[in-house]
């Protein structure tokens, strides 16, 4: 760019011959070129375009003939957007926009960018402003990417089948991608069976189902054949109209190409199916747009195994009956949506009841989280837990927490082992120290209960003679705030009848209160229920001790020893 500068003829535009330059604007001219950061400067009243080679990709392909050009000729399609910043800028004032959203047609469509940038005048000696200075970098990749990442996180937190259907377990995908329209404005997911494929599922189809199916029958047919993906161009011809309310900030337009991906499932020779997903036509289907749409399908793909698993194991629980009865009861995960629901088992074993809530006037899933996890040998893990703040992080930091702990449950039946082992993982992950768990494991057979604390709020056990205790000895620091910690671990005696309540601290803690109170009060409640059944319980502390609108999530787990 400084050699394009030097040749241009700029005694052609309003800015006149370089000699004729002031020597503010030849300064100005320098710092721009010698930058590494992109640099616009908007030259004189008429706004005429100096810009340097990391400048040079926002602007697509109107570069490099955008040089002494005015910003309003260049800019058209945005011109309305930044014209007012333009204005207070030459008014004195200064501006600053970080990730703001603009529709471009500098590669010939409609494009759906994303800028951080600042504008600043350029004064003369005097006090005049002769230009505005534009340091700008191009945030479109970050943003998507950000976007993209929080809708793979949510497909692969997808509950598994519950009924082993691969259908419901496609719509629940499709569910997903439905919320994620701007990337994926329509979708259709085909399963093959007895070598037909037909479609089981499928969102955002504006046009007819029958009609998609016409148009893509062949290449569904040719990537579950291949086990390659396949385009379909020409979607704004064959399917005027498709996908288009809604599917995008950057306007309404047809879908011009779908991509139709093999949902390949590992130990299958050939994709069980295939995914069709409609693209955007306010984005460049770039290596980065279809790496998404490829993890999108293998989500897919895993909901759909793990539902044909489910299905398997339904068939020779059937064949065996009376053996594999108690086997079928097992535990299905279940993810949260973003906005009302935590991850937990969907299926409880007897005995056992549990309640999610989030807090008052919110939509965003937080960082509470129980779990049950049937052990070999008949016994129960439970785990409560409470992650720093609210939000997609904390979600994503709570799945993984919990993920963990079941999964050392599974392999050791020490708690005091389990949070060891978590404080090590948790110091892995960002966002996850300080967080709090109470883990324990069950023994309905001797009637007894082993547990360890890091840092939460004490469980409460209630007798059937309504004697109460709080199970505070076994107590030490929440995750990964030392090195090496040594948890504790305690046993207690689980008289017949007795009452066990696991919870996060929004169940006992209000502003303006002390905590003591709280768990007060739940120890009031729940000695006052402990001859209702676990579900009839649940709704009891709800409706007492939830009754105020609490301030932070709230998850709990009760248990009732048989008697």
């Amino acid at each position: 760019m400084q050699r394009l500068v030097l040749e241009h003829d700029w005694s052609s535009t309003p800015l006149g011959a370089q000699e004729s330059w002031s020597p503010t604007l030849r300064t100005v001219v320098s710092t721009v070129l010698n930058s590494r950061f992109g640099m616009l400067l908007m030259c004189g009243p008429e706004l005429v375009m100096i810009y340097n080679d990391a400048y040079g990709p926002a602007l697509g392909n109107r570069h490099p003939m955008a040089l002494g050009e005015r910003v309003a000729d260049v800019w058209s399609d945005v011109w309305a957007d930044i014209k007012g910043m333009i204005d207070e800028v030459f008014a004195g004032g200064v501006t600053y926009f970080e990730d703001l959203p603009l529709t471009m047609t500098r590669y010939g469509f409609e494009e759906e960018c994303y800028f951080t940038f600042s504008y600043s005048p350029v004064v003369e000696p005097g006090g005049r402003v002769a230009g505005l200075l534009t340091t700008v970098v191009e945030t479109t990749k970050r943003v998507l990417a950000a976007r993209r990442l929080a809708v793979l996180q949510q497909l692969g937190s997808l509950p598994r089948s519950v009924h082993g259907s691969a259908s419901e377990a496609a719509a629940a995908a499709l569910r997903v991608l439905a919320d994620a329209r701007t990337d994926c404005p329509f979708g259709s997911v085909y399963l093959t069976d007895s070598g037909q494929s037909r479609s089981v599922a499928t969102h955002g189809i504006a046009s007819g189902d029958g009609l998609l199916d016409d148009v893509v029958h062949d290449h569904v047919r040719t990537a579950i054949a291949t086990g390659e993906a396949q385009f379909v161009t020409g979607l704004s011809e064959l399917l005027p109209g498709v996908a288009t309310a809604g599917a995008s900030p950057a306007g309404e337009s047809d879908v011009h190409t779908a991509v139709v991906l093999p949902l390949a499932i590992a130990g299958h020779t050939a994709p069980v199916g295939a995914l069709v997903l409609g693209t955007s036509p306010h984005l460049r289907l770039d290596a980065d747009y279809r790496t998404f749409l490829s993890l999108a399908a293998g989500q897919v793909a895993a909901a759909v195994a793990d539902a044909r698993a489910v299905e398997t194991e339904r068939r020779r629980a059937d064949e065996r009956a009376a053996l594999d009865q108690a086997r079928t009861q097992f535990l299905t995960e279940v993810a949260v949506t973003l906005q009302r629901a935590v991850l937990g088992p969907t299926a409880l074993p007897q005995g056992f009841a549990v309640h999610y809530e989030p807090a008052t006037g919110t939509l965003e899933v937080g960082g509470d989280w129980y779990d049950v996890v049937v052990l070999p040998d008949g016994s129960y893990g439970v785990v409560v837990g409470d992650v720093v703040g609210t939000g997609l992080s904390a979600a994503a930091v709570m799945g993984q927490l919990r993920s963990a702990g079941r999964a050392l449950l599974l392999e050791s039946r020490s708690p005091a082992h389990v949070l060891t082992a978590l404080d090590r993982f948790a110091a892995l992950i960002p966002g996850a120290s300080v967080s709090t768990v109470f883990c324990a494991v069950i023994d309905p057979a001797t009637k007894t209960l082993r547990y360890s604390s890091a840092g939460h709020v004490p469980a409460i056990v209630v007798d059937g003679d309504g004697r109460s205790r709080l199970l505070e000895e076994a107590g030490s620091l929440p995750l990964a705030v030392v090195q090496e910690l040594d948890r504790p671990e305690a046993d207690v005696v689980l008289t017949p009848g007795a009452t066990l309540l696991l919870y996060t601290d929004g169940l006992v803690e209000r502003r303006h209160e002390a905590i003591d109170v709280g768990m007060a009060r739940a120890v009031g409640a729940l000695t006052a229920g402990r001859h209702l059944a676990p579900a009839r319980l649940a709704e009891e502390l709800t409706r007492e001790l939830l009754g105020d609108a609490p301030d932070d999530d709230v998850a709990f787990l009760l248990y009732r020893c048989d008697g």
